[in-house]
């Protein structure tokens, strides 16, 4: 049995903590929330094993630099003289290139599907009241080059044998009676689910709590070491020493790094949503994908979310009305909603982009006792039960 100490306690670092308890390991959790709110509470809840494709393309790229200014765009970058922001940008369309992306495709659908099969043993085994779903995600699309992507996107998934079919208009709007009639088709992704997850995450800190996991709020300072091993970290409350060091502490991963002489590359990408605790009249019944808006509905028995754009500004969590704003326009546009009468809480936060589309899970080649566990972009969630084995076994 290994002393180990998890920074950062958001989904990855709760499901790491989960399976080192499980093998017998004496885990502490060591996080500053709710000074900062992990990323993995305030997305929109998507478990998929659909999204093996990373975002790295020269059409982001393009689209970054065409709405450079556009305060409402879906994809904003802020032209920033940051030194890590620059070597990312360029690793960013080095990995571009078709051999990357095929790889980065391998690598992800192997992540994501171990992470579906964990989830389902999660869910049979320990008490939840996550709301999980499994009967698809919805992509709603208004125009022919929107569904020219979504046949391309098909048509992967048949190749990896995930189950997702295209709809016609008339098929969209049987399955989601609250897509309007702007809609001329779009798709279904059968493979994927979907849950409430801060939800998630208060049931797993609660299971980890029985399991003997101990939870430290406090923020983290700076780290001790020497030979090539950390020897403690000092936090706002005190230093704390372990045997194993496991960082998977979201975007704050890359400065916390900074601390021990490491370079991540990885960076922030900021997402908005807004939630409402309580259903919206005539709400759809599963997730669904605008897709030229680039924004996600997602509905619960007990609220319901719009979410996504992704803005990479630093690390700014100041909330940008016109964004906000930018959801609610694109929910009237493609739903047949009222959001007039909803009151919505807003809500910023930070997801862990690396370059190559990639999460790092690895042992540290600095320090002999450290893993690193971070940079899951959009895929936090979907990732992190396989995340959390992968360390369990690296332990």
């Amino acid at each position: 049995m290994k002393k180990v100490l998890v920074i950062g306690g958001g989904i990855i670092g709760q499901f790491t903590a989960y399976y080192l308890s499980k093998s017998g390991h004496d885990v502490t959790i060591v996080d500053d929330a709710p000074k900062m709110p992990p990323a993995s509470g305030g997305n929109c809840g998507l478990i998929t094993p659909s999204h093996i494709v990373p975002i790295n393309s020269w059409s982001t790229i393009w689209k970054g630099l065409k709405w450079l200014g556009k305060a409402d765009a879906p994809f904003s970058i802020k032209p920033q003289f940051d030194r890590n922001f620059i070597s990312w940008f360029f690793s960013f369309a080095w990995h571009a290139r078709n051999g990357s992306i095929a790889n980065a495709i391998q690598i992800r659908h192997e992540l994501l599907q171990q992470s579906r099969i964990l989830y389902e043993v999660f869910f049979e085994d320990e008490p939840n009241q996550s709301e999980w779903k499994t009967n698809g995600l919805l992509y709603a699309c208004h125009t022919e080059k929107g569904m020219s992507a979504i046949r391309h996107e098909v048509a992967l998934l048949e190749k990896h044998h995930l189950e997702s079919r295209t709809l016609t208009k008339d098929q969209l709007i049987e399955l989601e009676p609250a897509i309007n009639e702007k809609s001329i088709g779009g798709a279904i992704f059968e493979t994927d689910g979907w849950i409430k997850p801060g939800q998630l995450l208060e049931d797993i800190q609660s299971i980890n709590r029985k399991n003997g996991v101990t939870l430290v709020r406090s923020k983290v300072l700076d780290f001790e070491y020497s030979q090539g091993k950390i020897q403690k970290i000092h936090c706002e409350d005190g230093t704390h020493d372990a045997d194993e060091y496991i960082l998977c502490a979201g975007a704050m991963s890359q400065p916390l790094a900074r601390k021990l002489g490491i370079r991540l590359a990885l960076i922030p990408g900021k997402g908005y949503n807004l939630t409402t605790d309580t259903p919206i009249k005539n709400q759809p019944i599963r997730p669904v994908v605008m897709l030229e808006k680039m924004v996600v509905a997602t509905p619960w028995e007990t609220g319901f979310r719009l979410g996504s754009t992704m803005e990479f500004s630093g690390f700014d969590l100041k909330l940008n009305e016109k964004r906000l704003n930018a959801l609610k326009a694109a929910a009237t546009d493609y739903l047949a909603i009222d959001l007039s009468e909803a009151t919505f809480t807003p809500w910023a936060g930070w997801r862990p982009m690396t370059s190559n589309g990639l999460p790092i899970i690895e042992r540290s080649q600095a320090f002999s006792n450290l893993i690193i566990a971070a940079g899951h972009g959009l895929l936090g969630l979907s990732m992190a039960p396989a995340t959390g084995k992968l360390v369990d076994g690296l332990v």
